[in-house]
């Protein structure tokens, strides 16, 4: 058994391992080469990082050593921009399932291309956590380090919908009738005319008329129109407060 514990980089050739441990130890002296098979850097506390060659037969040759390192961490890191298909190779998985915790990193978040929900679901399908991540922007970074040093990851929450003012309802508009200042013989109207247009002094609404003649609204609205139509109402006017 490993002596330190281990925090585990494997992944394919090109998904930016090296940069994601530069970005998250930058006190290590990375070397950005591909290792022959992997490559340790020592960080304080009994850990260190392991970089694991993302070439087949280098993990064939390190498959039997694997179960006798004392992985704390399995980071299998990905380049989101490239197919799925690449990722789901089980020799990656098999690096880092005797991990204490392990998680899918999908590198380059930043570039066009990237498959990042699909990715998701594969973290989720086979029970690692996941982390999206950019070492070019530093998207996600903080996040993947708080929780390779302390396990807590930061929790996302929607947020919340901002509660629009329910708008009052408008107010009823209510009219008041002008009286035409020539009007035609009164002896044509009929006595519901005549009774509302005696009411009409150019300050009593339509709504107030009804309450006078105890008709509804809509009955003295008719009889304004017709007195409207013979010539008795001049126009109607929006009743002011």
């Amino acid at each position: 058994m490993s002596l330190y514990k281990l925090i585990v980089f494997t992944g394919p050739k090109g998904a930016g391992k090296s940069s994601l441990i530069k970005s998250l130890f930058p006190e290590l002296d990375v070397r950005f080469e591909e290792p022959s098979y992997y490559r340790d850097y020592m960080l304080t506390g009994g850990l260190a990082v392991r970089e694991v060659a993302g070439r087949r037969d280098a993990i064939e040759v390190i498959m039997a050593a694997i179960a006798k390192w004392n992985i704390n961490v399995g980071l299998l890191v990905v380049d989101s921009s490239r197919p799925l298909e690449g990722v789901a190779e089980p020799r990656f998985l098999a690096v880092i399932e005797r991990a204490e915790k392990k998680a899918l990193v999908a590198n380059k978040v930043d570039e066009q291309g990237s498959q990042v929900a699909e990715l998701e679901k594969f973290a989720l399908e086979k029970g690692l956590e996941f982390f999206g991540v950019s070492t070019k922007t530093g998207v996600g970074i903080e996040e993947l380090k708080k929780w390779i040093i302390t396990g807590e990851k930061t929790v996302k929450t929607m947020p919340k919908p901002v509660s629009l003012p329910v708008p009052k309802p408008p107010l009823p508009i209510d009219l008041v009738p002008v009286v035409a200042k020539k009007t035609p013989d009164k002896s044509r109207l009929t006595q519901e005319e005549l009774e509302v247009l005696e009411l009409c002094d150019g300050k009593r609404s339509i709504s107030e008329i009804a309450f006078k003649t105890g008709k509804s609204y809509g009955d003295v609205k008719k009889i304004i129109d017709s007195l409207m139509v013979k010539g008795f109402i001049e126009t109607l006017k929006t009743k002011t407060v």
